[in-house]
């Protein structure tokens, strides 16, 4: 009774037939138990090898099968098919060893050749301004390799470690206009590059060979003697508009010094050439491709023959609390170096090297541009520090709202707050009043063709007294178009001005407006007169 009904994988009775057929066909059934289930063929890919594997459980994952081989994962890595997925018969698995890694590569630069027109020379000479240099350039990769093998590469990051220098051909053209005696020293700029005249106007060197000043900063000392200006910075936003430089113009050969500070917008010395004052921007995308931050700095450089590094102090904090801030202010040293007037968008005041602080003098609405540029007034000192002149936005007849008025008067206002005076009406948006630098009160200024359309008029050349009285043209002469947004320079002595016209320079005289051409090379800009 008791071996009855047993059932073993091994089991030897046999008793009668009933009991036979039925034991071997439980035997059957129990031998194909006792295997287990049928063994899965299964292809693993990993690590550059290939596995052929037979998989016998009834439940087996891919995440499974790859624990069960001892393979382990890193957190790019990649398995197809995906880890929950059942292991079938005739599987592939395939893990992919993927990982992250960085390079860095240096390029060269090439330089490019330009030529450029100088009447330093005799005409159809050329000679060579400056040589060529290329620059170099790190890029960072960010690398993807699957296996081992390169699959992606994106760039992460990009620096210039050596700007190229251009090579600089200058091709004379000498001949072309008279000798005029030079009094004092003058500079220009030409071609990206800063040009000087001392005794005669065909006696001219170039100061700077880069051919990449932007103009925004060009200014020249009381004495002659040193120019700041500005050299472009190509880049993307994250980079500087430019970089500010110093150039003494008495020391021929001498190289331009940077004085450790970009993105500048204004930069002028006082009158004693000891200290500067600048205020900067930060570059952005989009039109107009810079913000100004409307703050204000004060640079004193250490005496001649010292190695001491210049001082710097901030005047003014970084603001954009006031109208069309992006846009910024001008500013104008005092003579007397204690103060440094500025204009904006709706207003003009003063700012104290001691205080530290704006006062406001005169305000009014701000014009309206509706474009991507706004007005600001500039602003011009008395030789005597006692008054300014500006332009100042007027509301008009009524007819428009005061912001979008088209009225621009010349006006004067005093230092003390006591006296504002319009001298002259609707003279246009760029009027630019200049005042001579001696004490003969002349005040020079542009009066707009179409005054009701002064953004986009040429502009006549006109001189006043110091009150506004004996008012009268010089330019243009009979036959010649008017001035693009004047930009005029005082002779020294103030019996001169030069102003630019159609890319040329010209020496006109206050007393009988003759002209005497000084330029010829149709791209001369930014005159600039000293002692």
């Amino acid at each position: 009774m008791g071996d009855k009904g047993q059932v073993r994988c091994n089991g030897r009775r046999n008793r009668g037939w009933f009991p036979v057929l039925l034991f071997s066909g439980l035997a059957l059934w129990l031998l194909a138990a006792c295997r287990g289930p049928e063994p899965l063929g299964v292809t693993l890919i990993a690590d550059g090898a290939v596995q052929l594997l037979e998989i016998r459980a009834d439940s087996f994952t891919v995440r499974d099968l790859l624990e069960n081989r001892g393979l382990t994962l890193g957190p790019r890595d990649r398995v197809e098919p995906d880890l929950y997925v059942q292991i079938s018969d005739g599987m592939t698995v395939r893990v992919t060893r993927v990982e992250e890694t960085f390079v860095t590569e240096r390029q060269s630069l090439p330089f490019a050749h330009r030529t450029m027109r100088s009447e330093a020379i005799p005409e159809g000479e050329r000679r060579l301004l400056q040589l060529g240099s290329t620059g170099e350039l790190e890029i960072t990769y960010r690398l993807t390799l699957e296996d081992g093998e390169e699959v992606s590469r994106q760039q992460v990051r990009r620096e210039v470690l050596q700007e190229p220098v251009d090579e600089v051909i200058l091709v004379g053209v000498a001949g072309e206009l008279a000798s005029v005696p030079i009094s004092g020293t003058i500079v220009y700029l030409s071609g990206g590059n800063a040009w000087l005249m001392r005794e005669s106007s065909d006696l001219r060197r170039n100061i700077t060979g880069w051919g990449d000043l932007d103009g925004r900063v060009f200014a020249l000392s009381n004495d002659g003697s040193r120019l700041l200006f500005t050299r472009y910075m190509a880049g993307d936003e994250d980079m500087p508009l430019n970089s500010l430089w110093m150039a003494r113009t008495s020391l021929v050969g001498e190289r331009p010094v940077y004085l450790g500070v970009k993105g500048v917008v204004w930069a002028a010395w006082s009158l004693d050439g000891r200290r500067l004052a600048y205020s900067t921007a930060e570059r952005t995308g989009g039109v107009p491709g810079w913000k100004a931050n409307n703050d204000l700095w004060l640079m004193t450089l250490a005496a001649e023959g010292s190695d001491e590094e210049p001082t710097i102090e901030q005047l003014l904090p970084a603001t954009a609390e006031i109208p069309y801030a992006w846009w910024g202010r001008t500013y104008a040293w005092s003579p007397d170096g204690l103060y440094l007037a500025y204009g904006q968008a709706n207003e003009v005041g003063l700012v104290t090297i001691s205080g530290r602080q704006p006062a406001p003098l005169l305000t009014f609405e701000p014009y309206r541009t509706q474009s991507h540029w706004a007005w600001v007034p500039e602003v011009s000192w008395s030789p005597d520090g006692r008054l300014l002149a500006f332009a100042r936005h007027e509301d008009g007849d009524g007819e428009v709202s005061p912001e979008d008025s088209p009225v621009f008067g010349l006006w004067a206002a005093s230092v003390d707050g006591r006296l504002e005076v319009r001298l002259a009406e609707a003279v246009g948006m760029w009027s630019a009043p200049r005042w001579a630098p001696t004490d003969n009160g002349l005040l020079a200024y542009g009066q707009a063709e179409v005054a009701q359309n002064s953004s986009d008029s040429r502009y006549d050349l006109w001189i006043m007294d110091r009150d506004g009285s004996n008012a009268r043209q010089l330019f243009p002469p009979e036959g010649w178009f008017g001035l693009v947004a004047p930009d005029v320079a005082w002779s020294p002595w103030g019996d001169a001005l030069i102003i630019e016209y159609q890319g040329s320079l010209y020496r006109m005289s206050v007393e009988d407006g003759e002209m005497q051409q000084l330029t010829s090379d149709g791209q001369s800009s930014h005159a600039r007169w000293a002692r």
